[in-house]
């Protein structure tokens, strides 16, 4: 490009040790910071010093900076074309952008859409119209429920359920008792010990009997490595946790409330994990802007124990199977007691993941 310099291109990996020390000090400079999740990166070199870099995780791109005396060069649509190849290789055909909001004309020039921001923050953009393609599926469902709806709110839920557990069912039989109809969703993203299809058949086999509460397989725009990743993250810095919370529910109050028809969101209290916690009070803070009520349940106490997913983790962990037993409904105690859970059992065992 008449102007600048020519630059040439590296692709990562193999990430050496020194790579992702350049790579991180790069963007700490531009106000950006080095995540765990990222699995593919590339650079924009000129005389082998770098110039520009962007990384890839899962169907996000992110972490993408250039260096200032170099913008309008092309290195951000030659990089962003690189990761998107990538994207592509792994049968991902609309990624994610994950950036600053001063980047947003940046990203529809190139066919992104911004679906959720947080102010002076962070943006999330899409390319092509998967939102709008949920939004509206996520409207015939509610039409077709509401023929058997009650009086009442139409209320959410959003849960992992790693397992489901009796203080989960507390808190789904306590939404439904005070709404015409309740959405289930089950945290989509398989990062958790539990297999996702796991997670979410023992939720069916568990909400089975109450009668105003659909289940609903999540996607990527919400609770997932897209809208929230710092709920995926070990040691993830309380202010992008925040920030990242923010943006899940900016995206709930903007595209999936709407949808459903929803005014209420219930939220269980959360005396254990601080990401959650902090999760719970941006939620309240943020949805009742938008005219939905957020209701926080109390935690199920047994034993003098509030009931979590995490408790029952680490009986198991411990090898006390019989205090895990108790703490869980009858399909998911069925589930553990069998041989298919023998893989799920052995890696709780071993391990020592928030999730």
């Amino acid at each position: 490009m008449p102007g600048y310099p020519s630059f040439e291109s590296r692709v990562y990996p193999p990430y050496l040790p020194e790579d992702r020390r350049e790579i991180a000090s790069f963007l700490q400079k531009r106000g950006l910071q080095w995540e765990d999740d990222i699995d593919f990166s590339v650079a924009c070199l000129v005389d082998g010093a770098m110039v520009g870099t962007g990384s890839l995780s899962g169907r996000v791109i992110k972490c993408l900076a250039v260096d200032e005396a170099l913008r309008g060069a092309g290195i951000a649509a030659a990089m962003v074309s690189r990761l998107e190849t990538e994207a592509a290789r792994r049968g991902i055909a609309n990624p994610f952008v994950f950036t600053l909001p001063r980047n947003i004309e940046l990203f529809s020039a190139m066919g992104y859409r911004a679906i959720g921001e947080v102010p002076g923050a962070v943006v999330l953009l899409e390319k092509g119209d998967g939102i709008q393609r949920w939004g509206r599926a996520l409207r015939r469902l509610s039409t077709a429920v509401r023929v058997h709806a009650g009086q009442g709110p139409v209320s959410a839920l959003v849960m992992n359920c790693n397992p489901i557990t009796r203080g989960h069912l507390h808190l789904i039989r306590t939404a439904a008792a005070s709404s015409s109809w309740v959405f289930l969703f089950v945290v989509t993203e398989d990062a958790s010990v539990f297999p996702m299809e796991t997670r979410l058949q023992l939720v069916l086999e568990e909400t089975a009997s109450i009668s105003n509460v659909t289940v609903v397989r999540g996607t990527e725009y919400i609770v997932s490595c897209a809208t929230f990743p710092s709920y995926f993250l070990r040691d993830c810095p309380s202010r992008i946790a925040e920030t990242h919370a923010r943006l899940d529910a900016a995206i709930f109050a903007q595209h999936i409330a709407p949808a459903l028809g929803a005014t209420r969101r219930f939220i269980g209290e959360e005396p254990f994990c601080p990401v959650t916690a902090s999760y719970n009070r941006v939620m309240q803070e943020e949805l009742p802007k938008h005219g939905i009520e957020v209701v926080e349940i109390p935690r199920l106490a047994l034993d003098g124990e509030a009931v979590s997913a995490s408790r029952v983790r680490r009986h198991i962990h411990e090898g006390n199977r019989e205090a895990a037993m108790r703490l869980v409904p009858p399909a998911t105690a069925a589930y553990l007691a069998s041989k298919d859970s023998a893989g799920v059992v052995a890696r709780i065992v071993a391990g020592n993941g928030r999730h």
